[in-house]
């Protein structure tokens, strides 16, 4: 039996137990008597193993409970002790027979079905097996603490210890439960730890706490003879097989399963964010495909080659021809009597230079392609070929002009654009262009421009600061695909910012729901603790509810993806650049951040202290 030697503890300067000798008596009912505060409770958490900080002895059949390790004393309690709680300390969420079940999981010895005819014995010994489907949290104060009675008789210990088992029951209740205790307390040593005295005098022995020491106040004097208590060596070690802690693990879950949602939600779509922010790429590579094909003309470029330069042309036109980025590289001349006839309306341009494209913006329509037939005329000249200038776009004119022979040369083409030149000026497809060179420039004519195109419209900037380099000031879009590049760039910065953001804001909040949790289940951790449940048991509960919440978070994420992906094909008409390795990122980010919080928390979790736990 337990045996109290030379006991002594303090709390700071505070003397609670001196110098205490006292064995509990076998098969009997013992009653501490005192007031709050009297260390009636402090008794309780020694006796259980859960305070191992006094002086002097505290023995079980002999075995000193200051030498077991922390597991050890899982161990002793799980074989040994039950307790009765006052407050009944059951598991919210959970049945009636899951709860009671909850005392003899560790068990591996027996079957399941073992397990199970004592839990349905014990609940029909005490009157409440019709209850056994029922959620405990609908249950009368007295029924909870039947079921709280039967968890601690279902591993069959040599003691029950009870604190202030009808603390919240009325007076009938209290009766009833006391002589539960007491009928138990036939083949089992009971310790009832209460301030009531009432309840005491059911007791066989009762003891109070008088100047730092037990003394008893009352004793019958028998003493009951039972079969020994179990030695050490055949306890039976505590063993959760991977079924229960399943089981437990989904009913603990469902239990908290809205905050599990709610934090899931919030760092699957922060890691959703965060993943559909890197896989702009698409969107980005999209929209410069878009704006290059609508603008394929920044690819052109000019390079003045008027008296004034400090280059050779020829040297000049050398350079170009020698860098791979460049091709459709010629010479561009002054024209003369050049006519546009639209239908009834033409117009003579007596003297037309070449037109510096780079410098040219749309108004309506597009550019002259390469390899068509096709024409941009400004504004001003548009007017004097069709009343409307819009409604010249799509329609087909003709361009007339004298080549070298004195012979009217004449080309159909189609207007596609519209400029903003203030001039009597027009742009042409650039086979067009040097057809026309070659049939009306003589030799020896003066040459005014180069014109060039830059094969990469990404690489626009880049070669014109090399030709710069190279002394040779080209016109290019340089600055307008420099702005255009960075307004991408800026804005891709600005959606991978908001998505670290949302990230944060999701994985904080997260951390603080899923704290929340933790800190409602510190009595549910003092309680497995208390019937047995060592840490590594807690812990493979834990993960697996981890992982619970980590798959369910991961599916969501998963969903706001491709949702976000819709959003953006909706809005933009293009979908994130999505493939398989974004998706696995997306798993691996998600599962990192669920587990890495649960398990952090859970850490702390699993080693608060069982008194304060079961305090919470």
């Amino acid at each position: 039996m337990i045996t109290l030697r030379n006991l002594g503890k303090s709390f700071k300067e505070i003397v609670i137990y001196k110098n205490v000798n006292y064995t509990f008596k076998k098969s009997k009912l013992t009653c501490f008597l005192g007031p709050s505060g009297s260390g009636k409770t402090t008794l309780l958490n020694l006796l259980a193993g859960f305070d191992t900080n006094y002086d002097g002895d505290i023995e079980y059949s002999g075995i000193n409970l200051k030498s077991l390790s922390s597991e050890e004393l899982c161990n002793y309690r799980f074989n040994n002790i039950g307790f009765v709680f006052q407050n009944y300390n059951l598991f919210s969420g959970y049945t009636v027979l899951e709860n009671v079940l909850i005392g003899i999981n560790l068990n591996d010895n027996i079957t399941e079905d073992e397990k199970m005819r004592r839990a349905l014995e014990l609940l029909s010994s005490l009157k409440i097996k019709d209850k056994k489907d029922h959620k405990v949290d609908t249950l009368s104060g007295g029924q909870r603490q039947r079921v709280a009675i039967a968890r601690a008789l279902i591993n069959k210990p040599d003691i029950i210890l009870a604190d202030e088992p009808t603390g919240a029951l009325d007076d009938e209740t209290s009766f009833e439960i006391m002589k539960i205790l007491k009928e138990i307390s036939k083949e089992k040593t009971v310790i009832v730890i209460t301030h009531d005295v009432k309840v005491a005098k059911l007791a066989d022995e009762i003891i109070e706490l008088e100047n730092d020491n037990i003394k008893i106040k009352k004793t019958d004097g028998k003493e009951f003879s039972v079969e020994s208590e179990k030695d050490k060596k055949n306890w039976i070690k505590p063993k959760l097989n991977n079924k229960c802690a399943k089981k437990i693990s989904f009913i603990n879950f469902k239990s908290h399963f809205f905050k599990f949602l709610m934090a899931g939600i919030l760092i699957a779509f922060g890691s959703a964010s965060f993943i559909s922010a890197l896989s702009l790429k698409n969107i980005n590579n999209k929209a410069i495909k878009d704006f290059k094909e609508k603008n394929f003309y920044y690819n052109s470029c000019q390079i003045p080659v008027d008296e004034g330069i400090e280059k050779n042309p020829e040297d000049i036109f050398d350079i170009l021809e020698s860098n791979e980025q460049i091709n459709n590289i010629y010479y561009q001349y002054d024209l003369e009597n050049i006519t546009l006839e639209n239908n009834d309306k033409s117009y003579t341009i007596d003297y037309k230079t070449p037109t510096a494209i780079p410098n040219e913006s749309l108004v309506y329509g597009t550019m002259p392609k390469e390899n068509k037939k096709e024409i941009a005329i400004g504004m001003n000249l548009a007017k004097r070929l069709s009343d409307n200038p819009k409604d010249i776009l799509g329609k087909m004119i003709s361009l007339k002009y004298l080549d070298k022979s004195g012979k009217t040369n004449e080309i159909s083409l189609k207007v596609i654009g519209l400029t903003n030149s203030i001039y009597q000026d027009f742009v042409l497809s650039s086979n067009v262009e040097k057809e026309i060179y070659d049939n009306y420039v003589k030799n020896g004519a003066k040459r005014k421009a180069i014109y060039f195109e830059i094969k990469d419209f990404e690489k626009i900037p880049e070669i014109s600061e090399e030709l710069m380099s190279k002394g040779i000031d080209a016109l290019t879009k340089s600055y307008d695909v420099k702005s255009f590049q960075n307004s991408f760039v800026r804005l891709i910065k600005l959606f991978t910012s908001l998505a670290y953001i949302i990230l944060t804001l999701g994985v904080s909040i997260s951390s603080i729901m899923l704290y929340k949790i933790s800190i409602e289940r510190y009595r549910e951790i003092g309680i497995f603790k208390a019937i047995g449940y060592s840490k590594k048991n807690i812990k493979w509960i834990m993960l697996k509810e981890s992982l619970y919440f980590s798959g369910i978070s991961t599916f969501l994420s998963v969903i706001f993806t491709f949702t976000i992906s819709v959003i953006y094909k909706y809005k933009f008409g293009y979908s994130l650049d999505l493939n398989y390795i974004s998706f696995i990122v997306l798993i691996i980010v998600n599962s990192v951040l669920t587990l890495g919080i649960t398990n952090l928390i859970n850490f702390k979790l699993v080693n608060i202290e069982i008194v304060k736990a079961l305090r919470s």
